[in-house]
């Protein structure tokens, strides 16, 4: 059990720029909800005045990143904007009775969710706080978490990631560089642009494939899902990039899949086996590419906000499962090259084309809701975070021994992303059906 000890709302420490902050359309099409990680740190260093240092120095660092102290509200049809008001951040300091070993492996489940703050995100828009954070100390002095959510219309997770950087760096007494401060001003997407006939077939919007013979996914919804750690040795994420460029390697001018489309594919099989579905079943695998370099011209390094836009690869159950993993590679490779700046400039204008813009977020955000899209069977969703650099969050007491998702997602996904061994191994926070659970376990590994 975790018990609040003390509450904080933290401001800027210097005066901020007030006023409206625009938001672009990537920023409309995310959930409008939070997105709970937690970090975890063994270290017996974490001082008695901890709290404090973690208060001076997010007040500090929100005067760079001040929209993160604002608050949303709503313009005309439902288009959201970042009043920025500098109501502040929420800092909590808690204690558990559980020791750091009683969370396992810190697989996402509901003990690993009270790491992390709980905030009603129910409440009118412009009362809620866009960020939040929770130092949690274990029993015995062995340790401690800390769990943050951040309101995702605010930034993507590499742009969090990096406030998140920012702010250790200045708990540890340093100063931000000039190339580390974050750029603001969302209005570089603001672009206008020409509709050309349709050249795209934006299958990221369209519906999502059902279990053949099914009217709805309402019977899939009502399965439970569970959140495990599934960990590839550096030889088994080696083994996997060369069955797959067993198949690449066959066309002329290959240049050899990555880690996450060797990888991403692996899964997506893995989910298609299990599940066991006829081999003329349709199933849509949705994941995200960054636009930071992708639109002309590109945007800059340290851009905060939401820079990434979502892509799909489709197939048949028949061919995910018996064909060469660098076919599977293959879809998603054509996928993530289909998000060139024309691309994403299309996008945008289906986006704008909506009167009412909880139309334009039913189509791309896979929530719990009746009328949104359901990623599960026989479908799935896939994040990567291998590039990012999120064992850098040293606030004085070490890098973290872990990091990943505190919460249990109701649809099937994996995020991808490095061990902190820094060997090379990597980390997949499977969320899954737990009737196909041990089956898909199996395939996994035993497939390699």
């Amino acid at each position: 059990m975790v018990t609040i000890t003390a509450s904080y709302t933290v401001i800027p420490n210097e005066p901020t720029p007030h006023g409206r902050l625009w938001l672009a359309e990537i920023d409309q099409v995310v959930r409008v909800r939070y997105l709970p990680t937690i970090y975890i740190y063994k270290s017996k260093q974490c001082q008695e005045n901890a709290i404090e240092t973690l208060k001076n120095s997010l007040s500090k660092v929100l005067v760079h990143y001040y929209p993160v102290a604002g608050r949303l509200c709503y313009t005309e049809g439902a288009r959201l904007e970042l009043n920025l008001n500098a109501k502040g951040a929420i800092l909590l300091e808690a204690q558990t009775d559980n020791t750091i070993h009683d969370y396992g492996d810190f697989s996402p489940s509901d003990s690993t969710r009270e790491l992390v703050p709980l905030i009603d995100d129910n409440q009118p828009i412009g009362d809620i706080p866009l960020f939040a954070v929770q130092l949690t100390r274990f029993k015995n002095n062995e340790g401690f978490a800390i769990g943050v959510i951040l309101f995702h219309p605010l930034s993507d997770g590499l742009g969090a990631i990096r406030f998140i950087n920012s702010w250790a760096k200045i708990a540890r007494g340093e100063t931000l560089e000039a190339d580390e401060l974050p750029f603001l001003d969302r209005t570089l997407l603001k672009f206008t642009h020409t509709p050309l006939a349709p050249r795209f077939e934006h299958m990221e919007m369209k519906p999502l494939p059902l279990i053949l013979g099914r009217t709805d996914a309402s019977e899939e919804k009502k399965k439970k899902t569970s959140g495990t750690l599934l960990r590839l040795s550096p030889e088994q994420v080696e083994e996997l990039k060369k069955k797959a460029n067993e198949y690449d390697m066959k066309k002329k001018g290959s240049r050899g899949f990555s880690k996450y489309e060797a990888i991403g594919a692996h899964i997506w099989r893995c989910a298609s086996k299990a599940r066991e579905l006829g081999e003329n079943q349709e199933s849509v695998v949705r994941f995200v590419a960054d636009v930071r370099t992708r639109i002309i011209p590109p945007l800059p390094k340290n851009y905060f906000g939401n820079a990434l836009t979502q892509t799909a690869a489709k197939g048949y159950v028949g061919e995910i499962t018996s064909k060469p993993l660098g076919y599977v590679s293959q879809m998603l490779r054509e996928a993530i090259e289909s998000v060139t700046d024309e691309f994403i400039r299309s996008q945008f204008d289906i986006i704008r084309g909506f009167e009412h813009l909880d139309d334009a977020r039913a189509l791309f955000l896979g929530a719990e809701g009746n009328n949104f899209p359901y990623f599960g069977n026989p479908n799935f969703h896939l994040t990567s975070w291998m590039s990012m650099p999120v064992y850098e969050a040293d606030f004085g007491w070490g890098k973290p021994a872990y990091f990943g998702i505190a919460r249990v997602y109701p649809h099937d996904r994996a995020f991808i992303l490095l061990s902190p061994d820094g060997d090379g191994s990597v980390l997949v926070c499977l969320h899954f059906q737990i009737a196909h659970l041990e089956l898909f376990k199996k395939f996994f590994y035993g497939d390699i």
